[in-house]
């Protein structure tokens, strides 16, 4: 290889160096600013509440009231094991009118069955046992 093609490879080395370099840069920042807001979500939230439902001749969920800050999670678990267990369910519903308002919702066939809601917004979060209405639990997200 003659001298004039060395100096061609090396400055085009250079100039592409040049180009790519910052580009690499400018993804390499996003993608630990990414990194970095991720790790201050995940941060934030470290908590899961659980609530238990219970009692085969009056269900019911234990807690009934529930306190958690923003981006808590809260845990349903279906206890209700005598003879065979129950079948349960937890819906979110419109604290005035008792109707499922689509906040959430989990069906909960089989004893040792696991629900978990995660709450991003502040609120108070009321919800029922479609199958069992009398059941009835309230989450004050601060």
């Amino acid at each position: 290889m003659n001298t004039k093609n060395k100096v061609v490879i090396a400055f085009t080395a250079i100039v592409l160096g040049m180009i790519v370099s910052p580009a690499i840069a400018a993804i390499e920042t996003d993608a630990m600013k990414t990194s970095v807001e991720s790790f201050e979500n995940s941060s934030k939230s470290n908590t899961v509440k659980t609530v238990m439902i219970i009692g085969h001749e009056t269900p019911k969920f234990i807690p009934q009231i529930v306190q958690l800050t923003i981006n808590d999670s809260i845990r349903f678990i279906n206890q209700d094991g005598q003879e065979g267990g129950l079948v349960h369910d937890v819906v979110s519903v419109d604290g005035k009118t008792g109707v499922p308002d689509n906040n959430f919702k989990g069906f909960l066939p089989n004893v040792g069955d696991i629900y978990t809601v995660k709450f991003s917004e502040p609120g108070t979060y009321h919800y029922i046992d479609t199958i069992y209405p009398n059941m009835r639990g309230t989450i004050v997200v601060s």
